[in-house]
């Protein structure tokens, strides 16, 4: 659905994307990791036709999107981080209005100004004034106005940015459904990382323009892991069960860590039954035991440097 090719963008002095390249498939939520000024603005407002690249290539939906910009607006809807709210118009007049401003017109109008506040669930809020909306609402409502004209394609720059838990995991929700149930294509940016673990199946780690790695969340977690940990909740006292497993030569590290054991094995201890034989002989009652692996915010971590464009 989307390729970038060799993307670059300058502003003045500043190289703010410097080589991109990504690939999103049909139908995937797809996010883009970075710190601030790693370049992932300019990546997705390049992808919305807002900014036009000074090298590489985007095609979206199969379309050039310098070269057939117009096309690759009414198969891409665009939510950026910061958006105009027009504090003083009502939810229904102001969705109304967006309606219009992408073509919509007489009962079509009407009715998918309907549908999107079913969608995004601001029904009971459809007469309330916009600035009197908190914002998490707001957000919903962006993201509203953003389905109007029924886009393929969705670029939502910090959707959840400044939300409470329970607006976080609304917008989480949403975008589970639309892409689901709708088939929508997402790309997503955020520095909330366990949002992204939990909605997209494939993430880009940018830092300075670039893109340091992509993939697949359980590759990625898995690359930056490096050595095979374990964590383990003795049944029994904790100090007791470190001492035991620290004496063992199949033991590298073991950690006491709120109650529980962070264990690296030795290279002697070919896997996980090794361990568990170890706690069985020196007589460890357990009460849970799991390879620990590493979350987005580790596989971030392992991947920068904190070099901005």
């Amino acid at each position: 659905m989307i390729e970038v090719r060799g993307l670059k963008k300058r502003f003045g002095p500043v190289e703010a994307v410097r080589g991109v390249d990504l690939s999103v498939r049909p139908g995937e939520c797809f996010g883009l990791i970075g710190p601030n000024g790693a370049g992932k603005t300019t990546t997705l407002k390049t992808l919305a036709t807002l900014v036009k690249p000074d090298r590489g290539q985007v095609i979206v939906g199969g379309l050039d999107a310098v070269e057939h910009a117009a096309r690759v607006r009414r198969l891409v809807g665009y939510m950026p981080d910061v958006f105009q709210s027009y504090g003083d118009l009502k939810v229904i007049h102001y969705l109304d209005y967006y309606a219009a401003l992408v073509g919509l017109r007489g009962s079509e109008r009407v009715r998918q100004v309907e549908e999107v506040l079913e969608l995004v669930d601001l029904g009971p809020k459809r007469s309330a004034l916009v600035g009197g909306l908190s914002r998490g609402v707001k957000q919903r409502l962006c993201l509203a106005k953003t389905l109007l004209h029924d886009p393929k394609v969705l670029l939502l720059d910090e959707p959840a940015s400044g939300l409470d838990p329970r607006a976080r995991i609304e917008i989480r929700l949403l975008l589970k459904v639309l892409r689901a149930e709708m088939g929508k294509t997402i790309v997503i940016s955020s520095h909330i990382l366990e949002d992204l673990e939990e909605i997209c199946s494939r993430v880009a780690v940018i830092e300075a323009g670039r893109v340091v790695a992509s993939g697949d969340v359980a590759e990625l977690k898995a690359a930056a892991s490096g050595v095979v940990r374990y964590l383990l909740e003795p049944a029994g006292d904790p100090e007791r069960a470190r001492a035991a497993l620290a004496r063992s030569p199949l033991i590298e590290e073991v950690v006491l860590d709120e109650g529980r054991l962070r264990i690296a094995p030795a290279a002697q201890a070919e896997n996980e039954l090794d361990v568990l034989e170890l706690l069985v002989a020196e007589g460890i009652r357990v009460r849970s035991f799991r390879e620990e692996v590493p979350d987005l915010h580790e596989v971030f971590l392992s991947l920068t440097s904190g070099e901005v464009a």
